[in-house]
């Protein structure tokens, strides 16, 4: 009886992390009993069982339904193992501010992980902490330091999208303090944070500190001191990823560290043993990022196989890296960061070759190459940039062959001079050259990053993005069909593919509605009205607010009203397009702001609105549309007697933000949103997440957005 050929190789392996990387994925969904994700998994399994049957591999049927059938069950290990334990009111906190720590950008706050954390004298997990401040040097990293204030769990899942840093960093917790409100009791740096800052303090007394921090970010991943200029350049280029420790780093490091142990003739298991643990030692240092593991155990494989004589395969290697990743952490598939690193070495293994071939048409063989992988990765990238809301630049594939191996030369350099100048300041001479090589990536950067040749990218739908890289698998040397059948396949895929990226643009009217949502611990309020009209009162971020917007399908916000004592609101508004910001104090000098007394009426489109006082000093806004009276409350201490003023009118809604035990006190007919949990609340933030409220004749449709 003749054999029947084979389509795909069997590979166990690779076929098991899909499967268990679609299970964790997509649980949140299939246990909120969401259709789409339940079809859309029954659909890709269903599919596989048939081949699987049809080509007798029953080992890798076995290994695909039992490892998603293990996803299932261990993303909820994931989330239950992240989440601490629950406080209730003002708590006893005492940690260490370790050096993930970000200063503002408007030098007014900064954003600290606190590490060797206790809780009302228990030992605890991290807290992410923000502290006003009015100075700079009013704490810094390794400070030991003690505060009274709220604890707050935090959600790893808003507007439908998982928060990879609280997971990344471990910070199940945190908290929004002033720096006057908190005690240094001592310092405490651990060794790695020394190491880090020995190397900024080098590169700082070599270099620039724009160029300085560059270096940093280039060498460990830590993007926060960056300028935003510059950050903003990079990201525009599409050679962000030089900033972002990945594979393509310790591709280069092993290959420096593969001359060095070959020049002192080391070889066989004491070579590998010494990669194993420099990997390691660099790992930590980057704090286990998923890229810098993924790519340091797919070394070691590699390493591994040369060893033993064995056959390397590559997408095997891919998925026994990505199974080891999320057996240690089991939420990592949800993790952009994570998409990335596998999605970008998969597109080179699968996009790649054939583009080149394309291409040799064309250019000279190493052209040819060195473009498809650019192109490649770009392609594979794409739909997890659009999940961030990036710019697509049509340019990136030149900047990146220009740029890619000038850095494969920059980068050793400025790896080895740093370590060298650490230990003989004498060498610094080589930190300066290292200086100027990433001065010429950034004029790349920035002559690249000003073209107009750009797009911004809206998210696109996980069922798209599926029905892409599946296509695009098929069309790869991986899958030994005929040509008859690969056509027959892609034809099928990608028009699947225009059918869902048409849909994913279709305008959906929006209704008229009430959003509350938080960022950071900061509030933001829209309203939209039923002719169409949208009000933002303090606006956080562009991107937040475009996720509150997409779930809600609103696409232009009209005006911007003021009302907590923040800085941002102007850049965020520019950037989302509002032309207009209202403000009832002395305003920042720019020409959309558009001042008002207090107490006094106004009105923008389909909104009047009054910034209502109690003893002369500001207590909240009112917004009147559509048959509706909402009050929001600014982010302070209310008396009892002035919350008992805004009890006796008739609001519909009154937004209480921040203020504790006080919903009480409001009349029962009226919806009141908070952030902390109060029994008497509507909604809150902390039980509830953030919500929308869909209005029509006072009959208002509660609806969660996350």
């Amino acid at each position: 009886m003749e054999e029947k050929k084979k389509i795909f190789h069997s590979r166990p392996l690779f076929y098991g992390f899909l499967a268990l990387m679609l299970a964790v994925a997509t649980s949140k969904f299939l246990f909120d009993g969401n259709l789409k994700y339940i079809i859309f998994d029954v659909v890709i399994l269903l599919c596989f069982f048939a081949y699987a049957l049809w080509s007798k591999k029953f080992v890798s049927l076995l290994v695909v339904f039992g490892a998603f059938l293990f996803g299932t069950g261990w993303f909820f290990v994931g989330e239950t193992t992240f989440y601490g334990k629950t406080y209730d009111g003002t708590c006893s906190v005492v940690g260490r501010v370790s050096d993930d720590f970000q200063t503002s950008k408007y030098g007014n706050s900064v954003t600290v992980v606190l590490k060797d954390v206790f809780i009302d004298g228990e030992n605890a997990k991290n807290i992410r902490l923000q502290i006003d401040i009015e100075d700079g040097d009013e704490i810094a990293i390794g400070d030991v330091i003690a505060f009274e204030a709220p604890v707050l769990n935090v959600n790893l899942f808003s507007l439908g999208n998982f928060n990879s840093f609280y997971y990344r960093d471990d910070t199940p917790y945190e908290c929004n303090i002033s720096s006057d409100d908190l005690i240094v009791q001592g310092s405490s740096i651990a060794l790695e944070e020394q190491f880090r800052l020995k190397i900024k303090d080098e590169l700082l007394a070599n270099m620039s500190e724009d160029d300085a921090m560059v270096a940093y970010a280039v060498l460990f991943g830590d993007k926060s001191g960056v300028d935003d200029e510059i950050y903003s350049a990079y990201s525009a280029a599409g050679i962000l990823h030089l900033l972002t420790v990945s594979g393509l780093h310790v591709g280069f490091l092993i290959a420096l560290l593969g001359v060095v142990l070959k020049k002192c003739k080391i070889k066989g298991l004491l070579n590998f043993a010494i990669c194993l643990v420099f990997l390691f030692v660099y790992a930590a240092l980057c704090n286990f990022s998923p890229s810098i593991l993924r790519a340091g155990i797919m070394g070691l494989i590699l390493m591994s196989a040369q060893i033993s004589g064995k056959c390397y395969d590559s997408l095997n290697s891919v998925g026994l890296a990505g199974i080891i990743i999320v057996l240690i952490m089991p939420l990592s598939p949800l993790d952009l960061g994570f998409l990335m690193s596998f999605f970008c070495v998969l597109s080179i293994y699968i996009i790649s070759p054939w583009l080149s071939k394309l291409f040799r048409k064309v250019f000279p063989k190493f052209v040819a190459d060195s473009f498809a992988i650019s192109v490649g990765i770009q392609i594979g990238i794409t739909p997890f940039l659009a999940q961030m809301m990036s710019n697509f630049n049509f340019l990136t594939f030149f900047v990146n062959l220009l740029a890619v191996p000038f850095f494969s030369v920059v980068f050793p350099l400025l790896f080895v001079s740093v370590l060298l100048t650490a230990l003989l300041p004498f060498m610094g001479f080589l930190v300066h050259v290292s200086g100027w090589g990433l001065q010429v990536i950034e004029i790349l950067a920035k002559f690249f990053g000003e073209t107009s040749l750009q797009v911004n990218l809206d998210p696109f739908s996980i069922f798209f993005t599926a029905a892409l890289f599946a296509g695009l698998f098929i069309l790869s040397r991986y899958c030994m069909a005929s040509k008859r059948g690969k056509t027959l396949c892609c034809s099928g895929m990608f028009l699947l593919s225009g059918i869902l990226f048409g849909l994913n643009y279709i305008h959906l009217s929006a209704d008229a509605c009430l959003a509350y949502g938080f960022s950071y611990s900061n509030s933001t309020v829209i309203m939209h009205s039923s002719t169409g009209q949208t009000l933002i009162i303090d606006c956080v971020g562009k991107t937040f607010a475009r996720k509150i917007m997409n779930q809600l399908n609103i696409k232009q916000i009209d005006v911007c009203f003021v009302l907590q004592d923040t800085t941002y609101n102007i850049d965020a508004s520019r950037e989302l397009g509002i032309k207009q910001v209202v403000r009832s104090d002395s305003g920042q000098g720019y020409d959309e702001e558009v001042l008002v007394e207090l107490e006094q009426s106004g009105a923008v489109g389909d909104f009047s609105f009054v910034y209502k006082t109690y003893n002369d000093k500001l207590l909240g806004l009112e917004i009147a549309f559509d048959d509706v009276v909402v009050f929001v409350f600014k982010d302070k201490k209310i008396a009892s007697a002035a919350m008992n003023a805004v009890a006796e009118e008739d609001y519909d809604f009154v937004i209480l933000g921040n203020q504790v035990d006080n919903a009480g006190i409001l009349p029962y007919n009226c919806n009141v949103l908070t952030y902390l949990d109060d029994p008497a609340a509507d909604s809150s933030f902390q039980k509830d997440g953030n919500v929308a409220y869909l209005l029509g004749n006072k009959n208002n449709v509660w609806r969660g957005l996350d």
